[in-house]
């Protein structure tokens, strides 16, 4: 019960740092130093409690999710309804949405603190500042969205050859943004569900990684909530980051595996995103904003990834199968996280 309550209580309060995603943004970080062991994360006593307490929880939501869904309960029908409405406006408001990322990252270039695609990004070439103004006055236009979408690509790719792939995995949302929008130029309506599952998976992807980061690399974030010792709200560090790590692992993965259940993390994750601009300000409204309209959309759109995704007949068969995806998933995304670092920065003999 303890759990549990501890568990509330960092969802309802502790929002605004769990959030953010990207402690990297805010103190200065040593990738050289490796982080905490696979097994000592996995075998820590609040990583095996919660996932104690997930278990059922897990279970229940997709229970829950594939009931109402079935039943065509009114919640499920006024959720259709809205997205029946707002899906046309879709390209629209994304790429609106790139555009003005796009036109605040060049003047916060052209104020001095030039960056390639996130705050930690440096960068000292002066074109990457008008390649991003070109990409957004080129978003906005119909016939030339396809070229902005190949000028994302490449900022993320000129980002792996200046910082590494593993530091770039950090982002694969902007390659989703920038295939959506592909996608969109080249096909218009007769490929929205593939152009809708590129952008949901690739959020999904970003926060399902972002979270394992709390978990490896928690003492990045101890200096951030020694900066900030009220937003701990008084809970041990070490638990508030386990809690933070998982909140986000389960909204993430609800965003890809969920029904209304996705609606609903996608609100969650749209709620703690902009509550984190009042206290971290300028950079993480900058840094965030293509994500925030990215799970605006998710919020109000169907996800059709997860409608494929459970048994044909039985639901408390899918909730099983879902249950046990959400683990496996989690020990994937560990392996994954991990063997990426240690392919990146080998240890050093001796």
């Amino acid at each position: 019960m303890a759990l549990l309550r501890g568990g509330g209580w960092v969802v309802l309060g502790l929002t605004p740092a769990v959030a953010d995603a990207h402690v990297k943004w805010f103190v200065d970080y040593n990738l050289l130093a490796p982080p905490r062991p696979a097994l000592a994360v996995v075998s820590s006593y609040y990583f095996v409690r919660f996932c104690l307490f997930l278990g059922p929880m897990i279970f229940a939501v997709a229970l829950a999710d594939r009931y109402l869904t079935r039943s065509e309960c009114l919640l499920h029908r006024g959720a259709n309804r809205i997205t029946q409405r707002a899906a046309p406006y879709f390209p629209l408001t994304l790429r609106v949405g790139v555009s003005a990322f796009f036109s605040a990252v060049f003047v916060f270039g052209c104020l001095g603190d030039s960056m390639i695609l996130t705050p930690e990004l440096h960068t000292h070439r002066a074109w990457i500042c008008w390649l991003q103004l070109a990409i957004a006055v080129a978003v906005l236009v119909p016939r030339t969205v396809v070229l902005a979408a190949a000028g994302i690509v490449f900022l993320y790719a000129y980002g792996v050859a200046e910082y590494g792939l593993y530091h770039m995995l950090d982002y694969p949302i902007f390659v989703g943004v920038a295939a959506y929008l592909a996608v969109w130029s080249v096909y218009g309506e007769r490929k929205r569900e593939l152009a809708d599952n590129i952008l949901r998976i690739g959020a999904g992807v970003t926060l399902l990684w972002a979270s394992i980061e709390k978990f490896a690399f928690p003492e990045w974030s101890f200096v951030l909530l020694a900066q900030r010792p009220g937003m701990t709200l008084g809970f041990n560090p070490e638990f508030y980051m386990v809690a933070a790590g998982f909140i986000e692992f389960c909204a993430a993965y609800l965003l890809i595996t969920g029904l209304l259940s996705a609606r609903f993390a996608a609100i969650l994750l749209l709620g703690m995103f902009v509550s984190a601009i009042v206290p971290f300000g300028r950079i993480d409204a900058i840094g965030h904003s293509v994500i925030i309209v990215v799970l605006l959309l998710l919020a109000l759109g169907n996800n059709v990834v997860g409608m494929r995704l459970g048994a044909p007949k039985s639901i408390a068969a899918t909730a099983t199968l879902h249950t046990s995806a959400f683990f496996a998933t989690l020990l994937l995304f560990v392996g994954l996280y991990y063997a990426g670092y240690y392919a990146s920065f080998p240890p050093t003999p001796g």
